[in-house]
This record gives C-alpha cells, sequence and structure tokens, in this order.
C-alpha cells in the first residue's frame, strides 16, 4: 500500500497473469474479435508510445512527464486508444498490444 501512494503502479492479480501469460506467448484471454480490416494497426505512432508505455505499467502523469505533455493529453489518448482497439480497460489494451504486436518491442523496455 505505501509503494502506491507512493506512485507506485499496482496491477491485481488477475492482470498480472494476463500480462505474464501474453508476454509468454500463451495467453488464455478472451479479447474482442477482430475483423480483417481491423487486422492492421489503427493505431498512431503517438497512440503506439503511450500504449507501450500503459503495457510497462506506466500511469497517466508518469507518460505526461516522459513525453512532455499534459495528463489530460495522456488521459485523450488512452481513452482513443480503447475506443479503437474495442477493449474495456487499459490491461486489456496492453495485452491486445503485446500479443498483436501493435507496438514495437524496443518501445517496451523499460
Amino acid at each position: 500500500m505505501r509503494s502506491v501512494a507512493a506512485g507506485a503502479s499496482w496491477w491485481d492479480q488477475t492482470a498480472t497473469t494476463e500480462i505474464r501469460a501474453a508476454f509468454e506467448g500463451n495467453s488464455t484471454v478472451l479479447l474482442p474479435a477482430k475483423t480483417e480490416e481491423s487486422l492492421e494497426n489503427p493505431l498512431t505512432k503517438r497512440e503506439q508510445e503511450i500504449l507501450a508505455l500503459v503495457a510497462t505499467g506506466k500511469s497517466n502523469q508518469e507518460i505526461a512527464e516522459i513525453l512532455y505533455i499534459a495528463p489530460g493529453t495522456v488521459r485523450v489518448h488512452v481513452h482513443t486508444i480503447l475506443q479503437k482497439l474495442e477493449v474495456r480497460d487499459r490491461t486489456q489494451a496492453a495485452v491486445l498490444a503485446i500479443q498483436k504486436g501493435l507496438v514495437a518491442p524496443e518501445l517496451l523496455i523499460n
């Protein structure tokens, strides 16, 4: 609890398991089915950068500081990413990004 209060990211056990499984390539996460035309990456370069930071567990505030943009701008980008990927939350977006290769692997390094 102290770590979270100090600004560390917190993932619940289910999210942690799903993300680890996705990195290992044997994920059992059920994500929305994608159509043929949506198999291409629908994200802009900036959205890919933000999604990579989300996938590494960064908060909106941390992403804003890293990219030198306002936290509100990050929030708008995250909202757009969730809509484009047709997922409910950041965890699903991160898992999908890893599964489908929507972000360059070098962007996933902390």
